[in-house]
């Protein structure tokens, strides 16, 4: 991070509210850096585009040259007597003929350069094969074109350019994992430095990464996430009527009536104030069928809200949609909050420009409502348009100064701007900020939070670390804390174990604490423990709550076992520093 700011998925696990969160992989760790000088010797790979991207053939897949014959052969020259200089110089006719688009001849003579070929020089024979899969390319047979290389691949394993152009056929064939498998291979064998290795398995990755989160989706049944997480997702908002009666139903308890007088939506109230959150659903369900009624909308809203919890987008879109389908007849507040939330879930769906549309329209029916500029102002952020946010984070705030999460949240963006320009008042204003907000509201821990991480990024550690401290103190049941203190213990110390024990000491506190599993199985994949990676990962995607949280994690874990297959593969054995 440091100077250049944080990813997008990073904003998403600072704030903590349940939006999309982008993709960042161990490739990104190399993309950043200035061009370097691309590898000199004869099996380094050409620049490798993006799939559908379109350039000349014959200038930009190529066969190979060899390097002790610079001369084309025409047609009508006599072959040598010696058989490996025939297969040089049949490898050079078709060298030609694939320079005049002719592929059909081409593959002849690289086909009786493979035949004549003495079998020991296999680096030769490989190049055969390779560039008849090139030809092979151009004429869209791409089956062809694996089968080529890959018998390039058995003759010399550490082929780049075979490597590269197998990589490119799996992935128009769709056969992602192959295609992931390669091109890490290709990574691996470039030292990471080559740019366009590195894109092109940052799309791999996220293409295989949807692939896989879709099949868990499909195969996931109710799957609520920790009551922390629960609560922190009430508290997000400040202008939820649901929230609202949850607040003085803890307020006040069910003493004012007995069970049996209790409606079936206030029992579900008292569901989640007790935690009892897997019965939340059947009682209101069972509102529901009462018929039409206030409490029947809130509990439509509440129904929406767990199930969107629970890892079931469609039925939360259903009911979200049923209850703004009702139009006037709902109040005002709940239409808003329905909108929100069917913005967020439009959100996690990818769907951002409908998402930013529902927002819009909430905005529209109530203008004066900050939980629709807060919420919105974070889906700004995803998108990393940060003045946008920062108008909706100070629009919010506006609305509702007593809402310190607003404040909080409107200092962070602040801050970011103010990195982003440059602009040191304003970064001042943002510290500032924080400080007053502490004093406002000394029981409120995100501030601490918040103000903890930005103070990593500064380099004030011993700072950060007290103040992670005192987040900890008013909120001693929050495991993210810890996972924050390790993450800045490799900032600061690089001190890994101390790190790995603050990550399991949240997991400790809270086994259903996604963070902690997904920044143990990083650092652990980091320093080469590849096996603890995975396993930490797959937890975290058991616990994801959304599809593109769960494509970013399964794109975590498919890196991890693609380089560890490859690094098998290829005999290099796996340590730190190893992506």
């Amino acid at each position: 991070t440091g100077n250049h700011g944080l990813s997008k998925w990073q904003y998403a696990l600072i704030i903590g509210t349940p939006v999309a969160a982008g993709v960042a992989y161990w490739y990104y760790r190399r993309l950043g850096d200035k061009k370097k000088k691309s590898d000199s010797s004869n099996r380094g790979p050409a620049k490798n585009p993006e799939v559908n991207k379109t350039e000349s053939n014959q200038t930009k897949w190529a066969p190979e040259a060899n390097s002790s014959t610079k001369k084309e052969v025409k047609a009508d020259v006599a072959l040598p007597k010696d058989n490996l200089e025939r297969a040089k110089s049949h490898k050079n006719q078709g060298n030609k003929f694939f320079k005049e688009g002719k592929f059909d001849k081409a593959i002849e003579c690289y086909t009786e350069a493979i035949a004549v070929c003495p079998k020991e020089f296999t680096n030769e024979i490989a190049t055969f094969y390779q560039n008849r899969a090139a030809a092979f390319e151009n004429l869209k047979n791409f089956a062809e074109v694996i089968l080529d290389c890959s018998k390039a691949i058995e003759l010399n394993k550490t082929y780049v350019k075979a490597l590269q152009r197998r990589a490119k056929a799996y992935e128009l064939k769709d056969e992602l994992k192959k295609c992931l498998e390669d091109i890490t291979a290709v990574c691996i064998l470039e030292g990471f430095q080559n740019q366009s290795s590195l894109l092109a398995t940052d799309r791999v990755l996220k293409k295989l990464g949807k692939v896989h989160a879709k099949e868990v989706m499909k195969n996931r049944g109710v799957h609520l996430p920790s009551k922390h997480f629960i609560y922190n997702y009430f508290e997000s908002f400040c202008e939820d009527p649901v929230g609202e009666d949850l607040r003085k139903f803890r307020q006040e308890g069910s003493a004012a009536k007995a069970s049996s007088e209790l409606s079936e939506y206030e029992k579900a109230l008292k569901c989640v104030a007790e935690e009892r959150f897997e019965e939340v659903v059947g009682h209101c369900t069972a509102q529901i069928q009462k018929g039409a009624s206030p409490e029947t909308n809130l509990a439509l809203l509440l129904r929406a809200t767990f199930h969107m919890l629970g890892c079931a987008p469609h039925k939360a879109k259903e009911d979200l949609k049923a209850l703004l389908d009702k139009g006037d007849a709902v109040e005002t507040k709940v239409r808003v909050n329905a909108m929100v939330k069917l913005g967020t879930l439009k959100l996690h769906a990818e769907q951002t420009d409908e998402a930013l549309l529902e927002f819009g329209r909430a905005a529209k029916l109530d203008e004066r409502n900050a939980d629709v500029f807060l919420h919105r102002g974070q889906v700004l952020l995803m998108q990393d348009l940060i003045e946008d946010t920062l108008k909706d984070m100070e629009k919010s705030a506006e609305l509702r100064p007593d809402f310190p999460s607003a404040l909080a949240q409107k200092c962070y963006v602040q801050y970011r701007c103010a990195m982003r320009n440059g602009d040191l008042q304003l970064r001042k204003d943002a510290l500032d900020g924080f400080q007053q907000l502490h004093e406002k509201f000394p029981r409120f821990p995100e501030s601490f939070l918040l103000y903890a991480q930005l103070l990593t990024e500064l380099q004030e550690f011993e700072k950060a670390q007290d103040y992670f401290r005192k987040a900890q103190e008013i909120d001693p049941s929050d495991p993210n804390v810890y996972v924050h203190m390790g993450l800045m213990q490799i900032q600061w110390k690089q001190d890994f174990n101390e790190a790995v024990s603050l990550f399991e000491q949240a997991i400790r506190q809270d086994s259903k604490c996604q963070f902690a599993f997904e920044s143990l199985g990083s650092l652990q994949v980091q320093r080469g423990l590849l096996q603890e990676g995975l396993e930490a990962f797959e937890k975290a995607i058991q616990l994801a709550q959304t599809e593109t949280e769960l494509a970013h994690l399964c794109a975590l874990r498919d890196a991890a076992e693609a380089q560890a297959s490859v690094a098998a593969r290829l005999g290099i054995p796996v340590g730190p520093g190893l992506h």
